[in-house]
């Protein structure tokens, strides 16, 4: 479909006022069915807003000319989106590059959240030609084996994600029934030779959601601060903020929680008590921002992005804006929480285009991408119709794309591609019968159509800030766009009139590359007025200038204040000092780092280096004593030197520690079916002060042994038999150690099943000791039903892969294979597996050992076998097998064909009960 060029501007005012207009665009259908009515159904459910990101792998149809690198000031260029410098992956070292294996730079994925096969990616990469199928299917599919369908044995209903491309991390909600949650998920951009994959099985659950239970895991619900409920209660909305936090909503509750320093936030460490409303500065999830129907209840939230340092939202009533949200609850807005005033703070998030683009539940998403693109547009889908949103300056005066691309059937969710940030081309997401029919999702692909290029809009220029260094201003702007690309912008540098004149110009300017949104000039004299006008550049020219902006006045920068008010606490671990300090002032040049120096007596013992501007740090590795104390002395460095030390605190005693309180904690699934394999997961944390020197427990287990994992120490079991013990060794302050313990339940019994031990912490020396034995016995229940090998009709599914195409012989290669419940709402009972290896004659495939996460398998000669008990509705078994091909020559294909079936029941589709995995050797 084609949408012809309209362009309407409707004025309310000279400073506020909306622009809608109508760009051309090319609408196709890229995956999924069009109609499945007659085509039948397609690959593709209930799609949700995803992302892109790159692989390693050479693309065969990407320009270099196309791949601008879009990078703020300072930020380390992204090898996965940058031009490679690179010879053929296929040539020797020396050796010219074919020009026919296409340029150097890498191919791209779309990765989005579908009902059935849980964050997917399509394929092949979204930069390649194809024909458009003429049998209603998109060209493009879900690859089913790139699929993380579960977290912890749960299924995966995903809702938004978003993507910290710097670290290579998804984020991901989770909206399912009984899992719901947010997870990280590790990407592997050199994974399935270069197209990019997912861990699948070190995977976070950062918070969850189930009262009570947490099924998903993580870290326990806060409460939202209006209304005292629990959050989230299904996330649906997430987005990475330029600060480098997680952003994320819920489709129930209008609380927009922020998780710092997301890439290393640890739910082991991390987590707030249970209930917490996350108003605490400290806290490492926060609330600091309400959503604007919240002033209507509870509220909602079903989608986020960022246009710089602008948070927009998608709630039940009409999408808003909250300008500077990042600055929510910190010191810059006095650690205040934007949103209802309820709560205090600000005025709650300002609704946009509410008549344009009401009730925008399909979802919202923008095309930033964290680190490397500060955002250009937002896309609201608001269930038939997607509105493209840009130039954002108030909540009144913006400019909006309605009914972008055309009309749709039901919009669930939508993808932009940051490439191109003036003319992003947008992958929309729909299901006709929302997720009703499993097979009827499709993604449509948006392109912008090409206009004759001209230069591009003149900026909307801010108020700019004196430094941050000596005879420096940062120059602020916001991009006006005009569906023309932008390469640079240039800053003409004015000397204020000191009379309210015209400014004179200096002759001089500064250039900044796109998309930048500001830049620091230098070399000014400081005490000195300066105003600046920009333009925005492109390959045909320049725009005009913007208008003037308001008086900047440089300083001179000098070395920080002296510190003061320094002191000390001990930690009570007899080897820690916590040291905090007051910063007068940094004297206009940011505080780099601080030292403390730390004193016994006279003599200096140490020097610890505290990097940034914080005002407190800790010394570690103290002696300690009846008798030992010390004092600490504080020097604070920028750029330009410095400070002199403070005066010495008042002495801190450090005693000796003698007390470890080590608490333990146990969980189980809820519910199981007799004959089943149940893990219960253990664990144990030290809350000190002291170091727990030898921890271990004994268990006497309620069904017999299977297996055990354990973070650290050894662990024992006996196959079949219900003693099992741990020696864990020491665990450090703070530290936590994890036991797993997987039994077989009987196949004759039900009811419950409680695993019950205690721990114990000893000490060779007999000087530290557990003074609070009452937290040391742990316990967990699982309900035990009727075996489920009783006929059932549950369709298994099986698909595998291997980890090596082409392995050399001898060489050995991993199958990993996955039996899949694909009938959500019925529990397959009893289910076996086998995997049969073939090979040329005179040649061998041998599967030399396995692992399986439930069930049990065995190997007799080119066959593994494998019992995996009952997986539950939606669930899945997962099987690697580790294989090695003989080394006959010459080099031929061997295959290994995995199959599962029910011991009892029927299948409504056996065609997809077997699954071939097909290799060379060489």
């Amino acid at each position: 479909m084609l949408s012809c060029l309209l362009i309407l501007a409707f004025a309310a005012g000279t400073a506020s006022a909306q622009t809608f207009q109508n760009a051309p665009t090319t609408t196709v259908l890229w995956a999924g069915v069009n109609d499945v009515t007659v085509s039948g159904p397609g690959g593709v459910t209930l799609p949700t807003s995803g992302v892109i990101v790159a692989g390693t792998a050479h693309s065969k149809y990407r320009n270099p000319t196309d791949n601008v690198q879009f990078l703020p000031d300072g930020v380390t260029p992204n090898p996965n989106f940058g031009t490679l410098i690179c010879e053929d992956k296929f040539l020797d070292d020396g050796v010219t590059p074919n020009p026919a294996f296409g340029t150097c730079l890498p191919v791209r994925h779309l990765w989005y959240g579908d009902a059935i096969n849980g964050l997917c990616r399509v394929d092949p990469e979204i930069d390649a030609t194809l024909a458009t199928p003429v049998n209603g299917f998109g060209a493009w599919n879900v690859n089913a084996l790139a699929c993380v369908i579960s977290i912890n044995k749960l299924a995966l209903a995903p809702g938004q994600i978003t993507m910290d491309v710097q670290n290579n991390l998804m984020y991901l909600t989770n909206n399912s029934r009984i899992g719901a949650g947010i997870a990280r998920v590790i990407y592997h951009p050199d994974g399935d030779n270069g197209q990019g994959m997912t861990d699948l099985i070190n995977i976070t659950s950062m918070i969850g959601t189930q009262a009570g239970r947490n099924a998903f895991g993580g870290c326990p619900q806060l409460k939202d601060p209006k209304t005292g409920n629990p959050v989230p209660q299904i996330p649906d909305a997430a987005a990475m903020g330029p600060d480098g936090n997680l952003y994320t909503g819920q489709i129930r509750d209008g609380a927009i929680l922020r998780f710092i320093n997301a890439a290393n936030f640890n739910p082991a460490t991390d987590c707030p008590n249970a209930g917490d409303t996350g108003q605490s500065p400290t806290s490492k999830i926060q609330i600091p921002i309400l959503a604007h129907d919240e002033l209507f209840g509870s509220g909602h939230t079903f989608g986020l992005g960022w246009i710089g340092h602008t948070l927009i939202g998608a709630d039940n009533i009409a999408p808003w804006v909250e300008f500077n949200a990042d600055q929510c609850l910190t010191p810059a807005n006095g650690n205040t929480t934007c949103g209802n005033p309820v709560v205090g703070g600000s005025p709650i998030p300002n609704e946009i285009l509410a008549s344009a683009a009401g009730a925008p539940q399909g979802g919202l998403a923008s095309d930033a991408q964290y680190p490397f693109f500060p955002g250009n547009a937002v896309y609201v889908a608001s269930f038939p119709n997607l509105t493209r949103v840009t130039n954002i300056l108030s909540a009144t005066q913006m400019t909006a794309n309605l009914v972008y691309g055309g009309s749709f059937s039901f919009l669930t969710g939508v993808t932009p591609d940051p490439l191109d940030p003036a003319n992003a081309t947008v992958y929309a997401e729909d299901d006709a019968t929302q997720g009703g029919i499993n097979g009827t999702g499709r993604i449509w692909r948006i392109s912008p159509v090409a206009q004759a290029l001209a230069p591009p809009a003149a900026p909307a220029i801010t108020a700019p800030v004196a430094g941050p260094n000596s005879g420096q201003v940062t120059v602020n702007w916001t991009p006006i766009v005009n569906g023309q690309p932008t390469t640079q912008y240039v800053v003409e540098i004015f000397l204020a009139s000191p009379v309210g004149g015209p400014p004179t110009d200096t002759g001089t300017s500064a250039t900044f590359g796109a998309p930048a949104t500001s830049g620091v000039v230098t070399g000014l004299t400081a005490g000195t007025g300066y105003q600046f006008e920009v333009q925005a550049c492109n390959s045909v020219g320049c725009s005009v200038f913007s208008a003037a902006s308001p008086v900047a006045t440089p300083f001179t920068a000098t070395a920080p204040a002296t510190p003061t008010n320094v002191v000390g606490v001990n930690a009570g671990d007899g080897s820690t000092v916590a040291v905090a300090w007051t910063e007068p002032s940094n004297n206009h040049s940011a505080v780099l780092s601080s030292a403390i120096s730390t004193f016994n007596g006279a003599t200096l013992v140490s020097t610890t280096t505290v990097i940034g501007a914080g005002t407190g740090g800790s010394v570690t590795g103290l002696a300690c004593g009846p008798t030992t104390s010390y004092t600490f002395s504080v020097t604070a460095t920028n750029s330009i030197g410095t400070s002199a030390a403070s005066a010495p605190s008042a002495p801190v005693p450090n005693p000796c520690a003698t007390a470890a309180d080590v608490s333990a904690s146990e969980t189980v699934q809820a519910n199981s079916n007799a004959g089943a394999q149940v893990t219960y997961t253990i664990t144990i944390h030290n809350n000190g002060p002291a170091v727990a020197p030898s921890v271990g427990f004994s268990d006497t287990l309620p069904a017999g042994y299977v297996s055990s994992t354990f973070s650290q120490g050894i662990c024992t079991g006996t196959q079949t038999l219900t003693t099992f013990n741990c020696a864990l060794g020491a665990i450090p302050v703070a530290g936590t150690a994890t036991v797993t313990v997987t039994v077989l339940l009987p196949t004759s019994q039900t009811g419950s099943f409680t695993n019950a031990a205690t721990v114990t912490v000893t000490d060779p020396n007999n000087l530290v000791s557990d003074p609070n034995t009452a937290n040391n016995t742990f316990s967990a229940t699982t309900t035990v039903s009727q075996s489920t090998c009783n006929a059932s009709a549950a369709d298994i599914q099986v698909t595998g892969s291997s980890n090596n195409g082409n392995p050399t012989h001898g060489s050995p290669v991993t199958f990993t294979w996955q039996i899949k419940n694909g009938t959500g709402s019925i529990n397959a009972g009893c289910v076996n597996f086998q995997a049969v290896t073939t090979a040329p004659s005179g040649a061998s495939l041998t599967q030399n050992s396995f692992t399986t996460t439930q069930g049990t398998c065995s190997i007799s000669g080119n066959i593994v076998s494998c019992s995996l008990g009952a997986i539950n509705g939606g669930g899945a078994a997962t099987i690697t097998v580790q294989a090695t091909a003989s080394n006959a020559e010459p080099a031929n294909s061997y295959t290994t064909t995995g199959s599962a079936s029910q011991v009892n029941g029927s299948d409504p589709n056996t065609a997809n009960n077997q699954f071939t995995v097909s290799i060379g050797a060489q």
